[in-house]
């Protein structure tokens, strides 16, 4: 099915490109390119397990290269290709090295048409990031960060300043299929094949931001995971100024549709006040918050768990996503059954440095004692969970950072459940010329 989806697009992709180039090429041709390399050292004892006398210990470092190439073969008309590969290299436990897969990161046209009905159209494997994230962001949580790509058409409509109207269709299939990949290794990248398309409106007037948007997303049955879907999600998005330094941000959704002929009806959001201090203040913002995604209710006959869609990737927390695989039933960042209140403070350390420290309490609607594969209690309090991350900028073409992650389990886990530590350092180079 997802062959089908993308592959009418092929002509019409090269139609654009021909004739734009044709209608241009008195103007010249412009490419630009660019390289990057990220370097992780990631260490955790026992995040998954929450159990100390398991065997849960993960070191690792992660090596991800890309390059890419902009063309842009006339003034409306832009192509852009971009090739990625990222191998591990495991100390603990122990495992084959191989430098992995290289693949199509990005592969797609877009025309900007600037006469007559002004749109942007994008057609071909890109990157969509809609709003903070909240519903769409990643194409494929299963490969991390090593890519978050959709196979995709958009359609961006400009209706006027500030404002924009969203179309978009996406087809995700289990392992990529759609494109040649060096090294095969059948990368999994989602459970099961994933179709959806949506609309999307985002404006702002007077520093006020409203987005809305309505979303399906089709979840296909295999023989690993026999259990389809479809849900169809409404939501709201607000950014509010309050005062010069002070702002609000909400968003919230609900969901509907059929989980093998349960009804399923979700909902979740989330809210966030930050406030700002002047630049010569050590502090360099407050934010205090809340998350809540609902979780299914074992006592009623429908599916009342909050489905997170294209948003499986670690928004809140690098390290709790990997807490939740068990829970999920081998999910990661399956995100939902899940509440947050949390404060976040940001400092400058220096010129070149920002230190953000971050305290959630976390908690859930229902508790999950009847899962014996982990240690699950009696209790809706998940627990403390503390962040500390220092950003660093050496120079315009390196960066990185210093991330820890700490947590300690509640009531909502057994007696006997075990904190966990989870640390990370990253180093990022990139040229683009």
């Amino acid at each position: 099915m997802s062959r089908r989806v993308i592959l009418p697009f092929l002509p019409m992709l090269l139609l654009c490109v021909c004739s734009e180039s044709l209608h241009g090429q008195d103007r010249g041709k412009r490419v630009t390119w660019g390289l990057s390399e990220r370097l992780r050292f990631v260490s955790w004892d026992n995040a998954v397990t929450l159990d100390e006398s398991q065997d849960g210990e993960n070191t690792f470092t992660r090596h991800r290269t890309s390059a890419w190439v902009d063309w842009k073969p006339g003034s409306a008309v832009s192509v852009r290709v971009k090739l990625t590969n990222e191998f591990r290299y495991y100390f603990q436990p122990e495992r084959e090295l191989t430098i992995h897969e290289l693949f199509f990161d990005n592969f797609y046209v877009q025309w900007r048409n600037r006469r007559g009905p002004r749109f942007d159209l994008t057609l071909g494997r890109q990157n969509i990031m809609l709003g903070e994230g909240f519903v769409v962001m990643d194409g494929h949580p299963l490969d991390g960060s090593r890519s978050i790509y959709f196979n995709a058409a958009r359609l961006d409509l400009l209706l006027g300043t500030h404002q924009r109207l969203i179309l978009f269709g996406v087809a995700q299939p289990r392992t990529d299929d759609l494109l040649p990949v060096v090294n095969d290794q059948e990368q999994p990248l989602v459970e099961q094949p994933e179709q959806g398309a949506g609309i999307y409106y985002t404006g702002s007037r007077a520093g006020i931001s409203l987005d809305g948007y309505l979303i399906r997303k089709i979840m296909e049955s295999t023989n690993a995971s026999p259990v389809s879907e479809s849900v169809t999600t409404a939501g709201l998005r607000l950014g509010l100024p309050l005062t010069g330094r002070l702002s609000l941000t909400a968003e919230g959704a609900l969901q509907r549709g059929d989980r093998e002929g349960r009804d399923q009806r979700g909902w979740g959001g989330y809210l966030h006040a930050d406030y700002t201090i002047p630049d010569r203040s050590f502090l360099k913002s407050i934010t205090l918050g809340g998350i809540a995604l609902s979780g299914d209710d074992p006592a009623t006959t429908a599916y009342e768990e909050w489905n997170p869609l294209f948003s499986r990737w670690p928004k809140w927390s690098e390290s709790y996503i990997y807490t939740l695989i068990r829970e999920k039933g081998g999910r990661v960042a399956w995100w939902s059954n899940f509440t947050s209140v949390y404060t976040s403070l940001a400092f400058r350390l220096c010129g070149r440095a920002d230190l953000t420290a971050t305290y959630h309490r976390l908690g859930a609607f229902h508790d999950m004692a009847y899962l014996s594969s982990i240690q699950m209690g009696r209790g809706t309090v998940r627990g403390d969970l503390i962040i500390v991350k220092a950003d660093f900028r050496i120079n315009r073409v390196l960066n990185g950072h210093v991330l820890y992650e700490t947590f300690t389990p509640g009531s909502f886990y057994s007696g006997r459940a075990d904190r966990y530590g989870w640390f990370r350092v990253e180093v990022n180079y990139v040229i683009q010329e």
